[in-house]
């Protein structure tokens, strides 16, 4: 599972590879498992075929890093891959979560600057924020992702558990007017465009879906609240690639039963989780994935 990469126009980021690190990774895993294009990869899922040391190559969230630095790789070594969209980045109102994370890492000199102005103003929005502090020290949280720091643990949690949404986007509005933040910049630098995704469809590269604003916690999303989130990201997708779409990835890896009851009626056959905390694959609709920084760490 792949995310963010860098080059002369993209900047390096937290977890970014360069082209160089790219290439090596494919090459390293080639010889250390059967590494399948997306399309055979398909095939195998559906035949039940898979071995257990098949594995593929994914990209979430159209991100135009991944267009600029990982495509023109696989091209040239001649394997294809998962591109999983979510459609709000193709509107005028896109899902702010890459903004958000483009922001705290090219406006701050590191990382650990922005969690700690972020901490601060979190305690202004939320009386228990100490509380929850020592409640999350005693969880074992995101134990399955173990190149996050404990900042970077911290803040997932009291996003996701704790801040309601307006919460953290008023905290994330505040923080971005202060140090002047140009945000319609960023959606034009941030993700692929549709020429781009229609690229990648004719290259044979598998085009799926992410839902069409990206929860973060879809789980916690009423089941006609979802069907309409795959619905949408759905029409968006076929409208771009003229062919039915039959995979996905589940955003931040959240999903429950109705989850997977909506895209097996929409005629999805192979869906992806986004860590191995269950390295069984328990349907075809969730494959665990291991998220690249795990992969660069082991090499």
């Amino acid at each position: 599972m792949f995310h963010h990469f860098h080059d002369d126009k993209h900047e390096p980021a937290q977890g970014s590879l360069s082209k160089t690190d790219f290439k090596n990774m494919v090459h390293w895993l080639g010889n250390k498992y059967s590494l399948l294009g997306a399309n055979e990869y398909t095939e195998k899922c559906e035949n039940g075929t898979l071995n257990s040391s098949d594995i593929c190559l994914s990209f979430d969230d159209a991100l135009k890093c991944q267009y600029d630095v990982a495509v023109a790789v696989m091209n040239e070594i001649g394997i294809d891959a998962f591109f999983f969209v979510y459609s709000s980045v193709f509107t005028a109102n896109p899902d702010y979560l890459e903004i958000y994370r483009y922001f705290r890492t090219s406006t701050f000199d590191d990382i650990d600057e922005f969690y700690e102005e972020f901490f601060e103003i979190s305690q202004q929005y939320h009386p228990k924020f100490s509380k929850h502090k020592t409640n999350f020290i005693k969880l074992n949280y995101l134990s399955d992702c173990p190149f996050y720091s404990e900042n970077d643990i911290w803040f997932r949690y009291l996003r996701s558990q704790h801040l309601s949404l307006e919460q953290y986007q008023r905290i994330m509005s505040k923080m971005m007017s202060v140090k002047k933040f140009d945000t319609e910049k960023a959606k034009k630098h941030l993700w692929m465009t549709e020429d781009d995704l229609i690229n990648i469809h004719q290259s044979g590269h598998i085009v799926g879906l992410h839902s069409y604003s990206h929860p973060i916690q879809m789980k916690k999303i009423s089941r006609s609240k979802q069907k309409i989130e795959y619905q949408k990201n759905y029409e968006h997708l076929v409208g771009i690639t003229g062919n039915p779409i039959k995979a996905m990835s589940h955003p931040c890896g959240e999903y429950n039963q109705d989850t997977l009851e909506i895209l097996k009626a929409m005629g999805i056959s192979i869906g992806f989780r986004s860590s191995m905390s269950t390295k069984d694959i328990k349907s075809s609709l969730e494959i665990p994935r291991e998220d690249h920084a795990n992969v660069f760490k082991e090499m």
